[in-house]
């Protein structure tokens, strides 16, 4: 999905502007005849400049011989996206490695011009979590590099839902989640147990996508856009909608606002279904209440307690790199080996791929949530499953969140005909979603 939120920091609006396609930092410099790779992210690029650093220590014998440039190509996903796009399309200053989101990825891998990793990763598929491997492929090809899994998890109060008597253990399904709501209100009149505002961010209802079988469009036997007949986009829209009108659910605000992270912080949010990117935000939102959040996995939410945020943020390689291997080893040393990945994740917090880094100590113990957030990670790897995203995805998700506001500024408990609006606008900008 396009959405501006970067992985770990929101950067400033001034930042923003002045931050795109300006090289942040080198890694290690090369003797001569070194290659000089281009490290393409989004948002802040203090992360990858991390990892590129901590290369010179984990593989000192491969970072020597290899320069690698972090450049961010804006604040959000999308224009990461463009800016690959007209790299592309000029054939200039093709970066050597870029961060999508998996969401994206189907876009540039049905055009071929992604490079094929098999080899790269095939050394480490034993040791990698089943999320990880399913980025890291598109219709049987192995086309991206796993980095971080935007699993499914709930973070709750611990210490508001044992005084108000409610086991998250038992909440399965969506009755269950608002009955829980009713019994948190019950205790503390001013909590909610989730919000979302007039107009959900399209990461909220994705969520449910992902998980409940939804799909946009058909390839085979006919290629064609099925949003109005979906029954899985249907479910996702009808259970916003009743979520909304439970009257448990904070309605006025939405996540990202000055009001939901002042609520985090003060008990009028108690929980939130999100994904594990959220790990990274509520500490700095809610400093003092360390111990006191802890996290869980979705209940059935939608027809779906499985499924994942956009996939999950992955790096692929453009075909059209004249340091490919290279790249790809950078990745798969820093990303998908015990070594690295612990090391990163040691150094900035970040969830690794690599099971057995998980078990390190230092991060199966978070320092803010306890061992919860590991072992709900884990829980969430057993439903993890991907959205079917087509080239055509974020035209497609453009147009179904301008549905889904319409449809809850309406009085109809329906949402057919709003999708039945959305999907001929989208035959008619769209047709079939894959080049035929």
């Amino acid at each position: 999905m396009q959405h501006d939120k970067p992985w770990r920091t929101t950067l400033t609006a001034a930042l923003a502007g002045t931050v795109a396609l300006v090289t942040a930092c080198s890694g290690p410099t090369g003797t001569g005849g070194s290659p000089d790779l281009t490290l393409q992210v989004w948002g802040d690029t203090r992360y990858s400049t991390t990892m590129v650093d901590l290369y010179a220590e984990v593989d000192p014998e491969a970072a020597g011989g290899t320069t690698i440039d972090v450049v961010s190509a804006g604040q959000g996903d999308g224009e990461s996206v463009e800016a690959l796009r007209l790299a592309l399309s000029s054939g200039q200053d093709v970066p050597d490695i870029v961060q999508l989101n998996y969401s994206q990825v189907a876009e540039f891998a049905e055009a071929g011009v992604l490079a094929d990793l098999e080899e790269h990763v095939a050394p480490h598929a034993e040791g990698l979590s089943k999320a990880a491997l399913e980025l890291s492929r598109y219709e049987g090809r192995t086309v991206a590099i796993p980095y971080e899994v935007k699993s499914k998890l709930w973070f709750y109060r611990a210490d508001m839902f044992q005084a108000a008597g409610i086991d998250p253990g038992s909440v399965r399904t969506q009755d269950d989640f608002i009955a829980a709501g009713e019994k948190l209100r019950a205790t503390f009149p001013d909590s909610s147990i989730w919000n979302l505002g007039p107009n959900p961010q399209g990461y909220a209802w994705n969520m449910i996508l992902s998980g409940n079988g939804a799909r946009f469009s058909t390839h085979q036997p006919r290629c064609e856009i099925t949003v109005a007949s979906d029954g899985g986009t249907i479910e996702a829209f009808r259970a916003i909608r009743d979520l909304r009108d439970s009257g448990v659910v904070e309605t006025s605000y939405d996540d990202f606002s000055p009001e939901w992270q002042k609520a985090l912080g003060d008990g009028s949010l108690a929980s939130t279904l999100s994904a594990s990117w959220l790990s990274v935000f509520l500490p700095t939102y809610a400093p003092d209440l360390a111990g006191r959040w802890s996290v869980t996995t979705w209940p059935e939410i939608g027809g779906a307690r499985g499924g994942s945020e956009s996939g999950g943020s992955v790096f692929v390689i453009p075909e059209a790199s004249e340091h490919k291997d290279e790249a790809a080893h950078f990745l798969a040393t820093m990303l998908l080996s015990q070594e690295g990945a612990t090391a990163f994740a040691s150094e900035v917090g970040y969830l690794p791929n690599v099971v057995a880094a998980q078990d390190d100590p230092a991060i199966a113990n978070d320092e803010y949530f306890g061992p919860s957030l590991v072992e709900a990670y884990r829980d969430a790897d057993e439903d993890f499953t991907l959205f079917p995203f087509d080239p055509n995805y974020a035209r497609e998700f453009s147009v179904l969140q301008g549905a889904m506001s319409e449809y809850l500024a309406s009085p109809d408990t329906d949402p057919v005909p709003h999708l039945t609006t959305a999907q001929e606008q989208l035959d008619a900008q769209i047709g079939c979603p894959y080049d035929e």
